[in-house]
């Protein structure tokens, strides 16, 4: 089978099943070759061996199950950088490029930051990046601290970011007070888990589940925080669609003011931030 041969039958074999089969066809195909979409246009007319065919088809295959395109590729582009990624991290959204945004407006050259449930280690790791500060990132998760120490390598902030094993704020060291706390907690109600897209199904349920309300990792992190931030210091945190003035009122019983919320590209309100009074 030639290339553009293989490309339109991954387009009719995904299609029914992803919103943009054509699209990620070609971009399986490119994986599965290890080239670029030049090459596929460039060499149209080129006969596929009958080992990449099958391969391709094992990818098809993955992604026609609702395996996410990132974890078959293994990697997902964010602030400009890239990330690695695994069945054992959450997969870094656009959105939450506005919540990185948002806190590198705010810091300052030597400022502390701790990331609670880094995952990917795709918001830790882009505040090391951009900012020239030092930060704690933070998950229960071992799979998601070995996938976002590769990433902190791989962006060359390994000297900047210190990855701790931690429920929240109980392996925190002692003494340490920070000058922002940023978190993208899992804030999906729990009812709502088995209503997702089967990609998104596929996502750690540990990154997604927020328990009843949504809101139950946003009560524990602000009533905590307290005697992890500084006085001034500022907390910021992603949300659901419809969590903003939740979070906000979150916020200010457990001593936060000055309290801003920010809206994504959609206008949805995506980031609620705080200040420590």
């Amino acid at each position: 089978m030639k290339i553009f041969d293989a490309v339109n039958f991954g387009t009719k074999y995904l299609k029914g099943s992803i919103a943009e089969p054509r699209i990620e066809s070609e971009a399986l195909l490119s994986f599965t070759l290890g080239a670029g979409k030049e090459y596929l246009l460039i060499n149209r007319d080129k006969e596929l061996t009958d080992d990449s065919f099958n391969k391709y088809m094992e990818v098809l295959d993955l992604r026609k199950s609702g395996m996410p395109y990132q974890y078959i590729v293994g990697e997902k582009h964010f602030m400009g950088l890239i990330f690695n990624v695994s069945p054992s991290v959450l997969i870094p959204r656009n959105d939450t490029e506005i919540l990185v945004e948002e806190v590198l407006k705010r810091l300052k050259s030597g400022d502390t930051v701790l990331d609670i449930g880094t995952g990917s280690g795709a918001i830790a790791v882009s505040i090391a990046k951009y900012k020239d500060v030092k930060v704690y990132a933070v998950d229960i998760s071992d799979g998601a601290l070995e996938v976002a120490k590769g990433n902190a390598d791989i962006n060359g902030v390994s000297d900047k970011v210190i990855f701790i094993k931690s429920d929240l704020f109980s392996s925190i060291p002692d003494g340490i007070r920070f000058d922002l706390i940023v978190s993208n907690p899992p804030y999906i109600r729990s009812n709502e888990i088995n209503e997702l897209q089967e990609e998104v199904k596929r996502e750690p349920k540990i990154a997604l589940d927020g328990g009843e309300d949504g809101l139950t990792f946003y009560r524990r992190i602000v009533k905590d925080s307290v005697n992890y931030i500084k006085f001034g210091g500022i907390i910021a945190f992603e949300v659901g669609f419809d969590q903003a003035w939740d979070v906000k009122d979150i916020l200010v019983d457990g001593g936060y003011s000055d309290i801003e919320v920010v809206k994504d590209l959609q206008g949805i309100d995506r980031v609620v931030l705080g200040k420590r009074l």
